[in-house]
């Protein structure tokens, strides 16, 4: 029994050590924050509007944090979570509107250069609020609004000095987003393009 006790002990102290002394499974962590300009596209609604509603771009916000995991030579998987604020507006009934969302974009990472990267994959997010404003008058409208947007992204990363980088990308919504409830819910897809700035370790 006392042989076995110390080879246990021997094996766990070993272990604890080789996990002290290996390399982390990522290449970096960082974190990162900036602006969206965001357009609510009812167009690509279902079904479309009898006529066209005219595009309205607005400003939001976001931060997070992303992961950089090695894959292969200078591809890379880089995971983010992030809070992100996008602003909207329905020109065709004078609603703005406003959601804030968790984005969980999965990009695979080509480092091009040791300074510049290309980035792409899917982006899921889920509805954290939502609101609308009608005349001055605003409303929660969280649960009349579909709760989670799929899209896909893509762009590129600048490292501008060692550790800090700018991040521009494009959000294609991919399904379509319901804002109502039975019968009475108009769609829409998002578009966007996100520019951050960040700091990696």
């Amino acid at each position: 029994m006392k042989i076995f006790l110390t080879l246990s002990l021997i094996f766990f102290i070993r272990c604890a050590d080789a996990q002290i002394t290996e390399d982390p499974p990522f290449k970096y962590f960082g974190f990162q924050a900036g602006m969206n300009i965001s357009n609510m596209n009812f167009n690509m609604g279902e079904p479309p509007p009898a006529t066209t509603i005219d595009p309205s771009w607005k400003s939001g916000f976001t931060f997070g944090f992303m992961l950089c995991i090695p894959i292969a030579g200078k591809l890379n998987l880089q995971p983010e979570y992030s809070y992100t604020r996008r602003n909207g507006a329905d020109k065709s009934l004078g609603i703005d509107y406003s959601a804030d969302w968790l984005s969980m974009p999965v990009l695979l990472n080509y480092q091009v250069s040791s300074r510049f990267s290309l980035v792409a994959g899917p982006q899921l997010e889920l509805l954290i609020h939502a609101g609308s404003t009608y005349q001055g008058v605003s409303t929660d409208i969280t649960h009349d609004v579909e709760e989670r947007s799929i899209g896909i992204t893509g762009g590129f990363e600048v490292e501008i000095i060692k550790s800090f980088f700018l991040s521009a990308k494009y959000l294609q919504g991919l399904n379509h987003i319901g804002i109502g409830q039975r019968s009475d819910v108009k769609e829409f897809k998002y578009q966007s393009v996100n520019i951050t700035a960040g700091i990696r370790f």
